[in-house]
C-alpha cells in the first residue's frame, strides 16, 4: 500500500491499486517506464529509514496523473499480451523499444515538453504501433480513447503528437 500525503488538501490517502507487494520496488520499477513518476510522487523517508514505512507526497492533480499512467500501463500490458499471442513476445518487446526511441526523439526535438507530456507521448506511440498491428484482426483503434482520457491533462499538440 502507498501512503500518500496530498499537500494541497492536507489529506492522507492509502493507495492499493498497483500490481506489487512492495511499494518502493514498484515505484522504482514504474519510474523506469514513466520517468515523471518521481515528479508526481515524492518519497519521504521515515526517521528510522525503514522503507516499509515510506510515505509519499503529492498534490491532487499529480496523484490523478499518476493514476492515469498506472491505468494506461495496465491497458498497454493487456494489448501487448494480445500482440504476443498474435505474433510473439519478442515482437511485442520491439514495439515497446520503438516507442521508447520515439519518446527519446521527441525529448530531443521538442525541448519544451514536460516529463509527463513525454510519458503521454510514449503511451501514444505504443498504442499507435499496437493499433497498426491489431487492425488486421478487426480490433478497434485505441488512440481515440487514450486522447479522450488525457485531453484535460496535456495540450492538443501533445495529445495528437503533432508538432508542426
Amino acid at each position: 500500500m502507498l501512503d500518500i500525503y496530498l499537500t494541497d488538501v492536507q489529506e492522507n490517502v492509502q493507495f492499493k491499486d498497483y500490481p506489487s507487494e512492495h511499494p518502493v520496488k514498484f515505484i522504482l520499477n514504474f519510474k523506469k517506464i514513466f520517468p515523471s513518476v518521481m515528479e508526481l510522487l515524492l518519497p519521504v523517508l521515515p526517521n528510522d529509514e525503514d522503507l516499509e514505512k515510506m510515505i509519499w507526497e503529492s498534490n491532487t492533480q499529480d496523484f490523478e496523473i499518476f493514476k492515469k499512467l498506472l491505468t494506461g500501463w495496465g491497458v498497454i500490458e493487456l494489448r501487448l499480451q494480445a500482440i504476443s499471442q498474435y505474433k510473439d513476445k519478442n515482437y511485442a518487446d520491439q514495439l515497446v523499444k520503438k516507442a521508447q526511441a520515439k519518446r527519446k526523439e521527441f525529448s530531443k526535438q521538442q525541448k519544451q515538453l514536460t516529463t509527463v507530456e513525454l510519458d503521454y507521448l510514449f503511451m501514444h506511440e505504443i498504442h499507435a504501433l499496437i493499433d497498426a498491428e491489431l487492425v488486421e484482426l478487426g480490433e478497434k483503434f485505441y488512440l481515440p480513447v487514450l486522447r479522450d482520457l488525457w485531453k484535460s491533462t496535456v495540450s492538443s499538440k501533445v495529445l495528437n503528437a503533432r508538432f508542426d
